[in-house]
């Protein structure tokens, strides 16, 4: 329990990131949206899919990593366990469903826009596009339970 309050410091920070990309998003696909031209249109989505990757490595990564170790220094916590602390299994479990999600449909579907960007034909971009916007979504609303349950447990447990 020695490094527990920064694990727990550096959990929040990691989440934050979600939540920050969560806003920044609709920034960044805005652009995408209002670009005036196919090659600033390019350039806004290739900066939208790697700022979707840097924020979501690095918080998924970070979140994992602290997680585990948050379950590992606290005793009263476990790994998928009903009994006890049913928000925090509840809270993996949506985890894992964003690992799924992640390896699923987002890593492929932004490596199949950007191959298919590199096409000069109309080449179903904006369908895949649309694709890894509903993924995002999906995440982000994930993101944000998992956010309302770390915030709130302490009222139902």
């Amino acid at each position: 329990m020695e490094y527990y309050p920064s694990l727990l410091t550096f959990h929040i920070v990691f989440a934050g990131l979600w939540l920050i990309y969560f806003v920044a998003e609709r920034i960044l696909k805005s652009q995408i949206t209002n670009a005036s031209n196919v090659e600033l249109k390019n350039q806004a989505i290739l900066l939208y899919l790697k700022f979707s990757n840097l924020f979501g490595i690095v918080g998924a990564i970070g979140i994992a990593i602290t997680g585990v170790l948050l379950v590992w220094q606290n005793n009263g916590f476990g790994y998928f366990d009903m009994t006890n602390n049913h928000w925090l299994a509840t809270k993996q479990i949506l985890f894992v469903i964003i690992l799924i999600t992640t390896f699923v449909t987002i890593i492929p579907t932004s490596q199949e826009i950007k191959a298919r960007m590199s096409s000069t034909e109309d080449n179903g971009v904006d369908k895949q596009l649309s694709k890894f916007y509903k993924a995002n979504m999906v995440i982000n609303i994930i993101v944000l339970v998992n956010f309302i349950f770390a915030i709130t447990h302490r009222f139902y447990s």
